[in-house]
């Protein structure tokens, strides 16, 4: 292999990359609901206790708070604290007097024991000017504080992805679409026909616990032939046309498998409907209104196809299919194709197992054949 295609084939493997997984910690308190425990750990944050967070510009020295004790704007409280007297007498008997004691109770502002704890007091988070949708919070201490300190700079397990399969597959999209277009650029004349691209239907991978240099692989690919007409306005010529036909010949389709950019030689061998020609006719209902018909024929079998499986290699099954458009004469195919702007060809990984018309008529039935999912599969390793 030369640089580029070296280079190439790693942009390739990229794809198939899938990173590494970060263990995550299961909650230790599965009696709590998620919304608990975050409703904690966010009425702790916004509390902005500075001995908490990495900056400490909240938390004060000693002499800090010294220096707030002795000043008066930082005392705890900004009124006079009330107090109740009461006078008691107690007797002296040296002096034979009466001495009254004088006792001094403070009276708090909240004096009931019943009101509810100002923690459990929601208070909305623009009071704290958080970001976003206003929610309410409040901080209920019975709720463990979980996740909280130091939880950004905890470091969990990578798990590297254990390989369990040989090779991996990727595959075309339900319903990819390779068809011809046929125009006209005037009726009657310059009739322009557009062929389809190869369609890459399945992308193999070989991963670093294949077993044998060499495997044999099969690749099952359900299909289906689709095709439109829009109908021109401007035409004014008779609809001299009936019954258009499509065909597959037996050697209509071509897989090709490329590693990279290079074509590999391969002894594939494909099968569908016994090799046998495939016919498909349809008839417009309406001649000046546009139509489309839809119809699932089989399963396409490509088997044999026979690859060295070198770690890391990529292998692209592409394929291209040959459809015959065809009419009872020259006159009606001229005629049909002057009238409509008509576009035709595969689904490559039909999802339905079914007809389906708008406007037109399909003479066949559809396949009988079970449709089951494009796959790509290991079939024999050579000895």
């Amino acid at each position: 292999m030369n640089l580029d295609l070296i280079c190439n084939l790693r942009k390739r493997q990229q794809l198939f990359a899938m990173p590494s997984f970060r263990a995550n910690p299961i909650s230790p308190y599965p009696e709590y609901t998620q919304q608990q425990l975050d409703m904690r750990r966010k009425a702790e944050i916004l509390q902005y206790a500075g001995n908490r967070m990495n900056t400490k510009t909240n938390s004060l020295t000693q002499t800090g708070r010294y220096a707030q004790v002795i000043s008066g704007k930082y005392q705890s409280r900004s009124y006079t604290t009330v107090y109740t007297e009461t006078a008691s007498y107690v007797r002296d008997p040296i002096r034979d007097l009466n001495q009254v004691i004088i006792t001094r109770t403070p009276v708090y502002s909240n004096p009931d024991p019943t009101c509810p704890l100002d923690n459990m007091i929601p208070r909305p988070t623009s009071s704290s000017d958080v970001p976003g949708p206003i929610i309410n919070l409040y901080n209920d201490t019975s709720i463990p504080l979980y996740n909280y300190a130091g939880s950004a700079d905890k470091s969990y397990a990578i798990t590297d992805v254990i390989e369990t399969d040989k090779f991996k597959t990727k595959y075309t999209d339900k319903n990819t679409y390779a068809y011809y277009t046929i125009t006209s650029t005037s009726i009657g004349a310059n009739v322009i026909q557009t062929e389809p691209t190869d369609i890459t239907v399945s992308t193999l991978y070989i991963t670093n616990i294949i077993d044998a240099p060499q495997y044999v692989y099969e690749l099952y690919v359900p299909i289906g032939i689709h095709f439109e007409g829009k109908y021109k306005t401007t035409n004014t010529l008779a609809a001299a046309f009936n019954v258009i036909s499509l065909s597959i010949p037996p050697s209509g389709f071509n897989p090709q498998v490329v590693f990279v950019t290079n074509p590999v030689s391969t002894n594939r061998q494909i099968s569908f409907r016994n090799n046998q020609t495939f016919d498909m006719s349809f008839n417009v209902t309406n001649k000046s209104a546009d139509f489309s018909g839809t119809i699932y024929i089989g399963m396409l079998k490509i088997t044999n196809i026979d690859l060295y499986t070198e770690v890391g290699y990529i292998y692209d099954i592409n394929i291209l299919t040959d459809i015959t458009l065809a009419a009872n004469s020259t006159a009606e195919k001229d005629n049909f194709i002057s009238r409509y702007e008509f576009k035709y060809g595969l689904y490559y990984n039909i999802s339905d197992a079914s007809k389906n018309t708008i406007n037109c008529t399909i003479a066949q039935n559809a396949s009988a054949e079970p449709l089951i999912p494009i796959q790509l599969l290991e079939s024999s390793s050579p000895t």
